[in-house]
């Protein structure tokens, strides 16, 4: 590991970026919030005993999701949130990607363009399971949105982990039939025809902004070239222990597009990065390959995937749905199939968290007298002092 953080990068070109192109406040609140991360200027939390002694001083964490530095607490939270979903069978990973003809209807439209890519790709997936020559049952998927490829491209695509099989109206569980659950190529089908069937509808209704030059009748010979074209839609292997998708998918729904582990080198001009080159496979999977971008292009390539502010980027259908009737029919179904313990145990494995503001107070190692924990947070232009005292005792919040 090189040891550069992506912080010292934005540090560096973050502002020339800024200046020259009109970014959302979501972009510029998370590169503020990267670059801060754990510095004086979010300020400082400790740790102190009853009897005096300091366990420890630590600089407050900033918490966003694009930040990679607070990523691996964000992670683990979201992995042991998955645990109450899982049912105990064996699940599939399906990816749908939207052809890259897209992406500038995509940069200026991100909310409506998503939510036609959840609503497409959900509606094809659910319709066809519940065609009996397919399955006859819904089964339960959660999917997350990536909008990146390896070198930091504008790539959106969704990443599904669905269940083998799913229940029937009388909450019977059915097994799929298929090794690979659904056939691909009526999936392809079905959901590049209700995505282009919605687009049109979406253009026709005025609900997209247009880029420059471009009209009704231009989306509409665009849809026309893309029904002909053939759409990437992978279904993978099947999983019989989830984990691996599941840490998949939340590695890069918390942190950002590009671990810092990937960083190679950075010398103020340019920026070099590994990744992995899917085009040219060997026996162990993609080759890892070297890249280089100049430090103002790699900005632009990861601030054009910073999400907007409360969009949902993972959500649950069918079975895993949060709510409403499928909860009733969910839990009717994991009482008949568990999640496995060794899975269990996997997705809620110990840890060890930055100690922070929801930190349950100890007891000192010393004395083993009770410990409280006093924050000094940033609050506009000065701080705020709270102290989390040891349990039954009042919080304190001074200004």
């Amino acid at each position: 590991m090189s040891g550069i953080r992506i912080a010292e990068i934005l540090a560096v070109g973050a502002e020339r970026y800024l200046e020259s192109h009109r970014a959302p406040h979501v972009v510029v609140k998370a590169c503020s919030a990267i670059r801060n991360c754990r510095t004086n200027w979010l300020g400082t939390h400790a740790r102190y005993c009853t009897q005096g002694h300091v366990l420890g001083v630590w600089y407050n964490s900033c918490r966003n999701r694009s930040c990679p530095s607070c990523a691996f607490y964000r992670v683990r939270r979201w992995l042991e949130g998955q645990v109450g979903r899982l049912l105990g069978c064996a699940h599939h990973h399906i990816i749908f990607t939207i052809p890259h003809e897209l992406n500038r209807l995509w940069s200026l439209n991100y909310v409506v363009m998503a939510e036609l890519l959840f609503h497409s790709a959900r509606a094809a997936l659910f319709e066809l399971a519940g065609d009996p020559e397919y399955l006859g049952a819904t089964p339960g998927a959660v999917m997350g949105l990536h909008t990146w490829g390896q070198q930091l491209p504008m790539h959106p695509h969704l990443h599904c982990l669905a269940t083998a099989g799913g229940a029937d109206r009388e909450g019977n569980w059915v097994p799929a039939r298929r090794q690979s659950f659904l056939p691909a190529e009526p999936l392809k089908r079905l959901f590049r025809g209700k995505f282009i069937y919605d687009l049109r509808g979406l253009v026709r209704r005025g609900k997209l902004r247009l880029p420059d030059g471009w009209d009704r009748a231009a989306v509409e010979r665009l849809c026309g070239e893309l029904h002909h074209k053939r759409w990437n839609v992978r279904v993978c292997e099947r999983y019989e222990d989830p984990t691996r998708v599941l840490n998949y998918l939340g590695r890069y729904l918390h942190g950002g597009p590009i671990g810092q582990s990937r960083l190679l080198a950075f010398d103020g001009r340019t920026v070099s990065f590994r990744y992995k080159d899917y085009r040219d496979m060997g026996p162990e999977g993609p080759r890892e390959k070297p890249a280089n971008l100049p430090t103002d292009e790699f900005i632009r390539r990861l601030l054009q995937h910073v999400p907007p502010k409360g969009f949902h980027m993972v959500r649950g259908f069918g079975l895993y749905r949060r709510g409403g009737c499928s909860r009733n029919l969910h839990e009717r179904v994991r009482e008949a199939m568990p999640i496995q313990p060794e899975v269990h145990a996997a997705l809620v494995s110990p840890f060890a968290p930055t100690p922070g503001v929801h930190d349950v107070p100890g007891n000192c190692p010393d004395c083993g007298s009770p410990t409280y924990l006093v924050v000094y947070a940033r609050r506009g232009n000065g701080f705020q002092r709270v102290t989390y005292p040891p349990r039954g005792s009042p919080m304190v919040v001074a200004a």
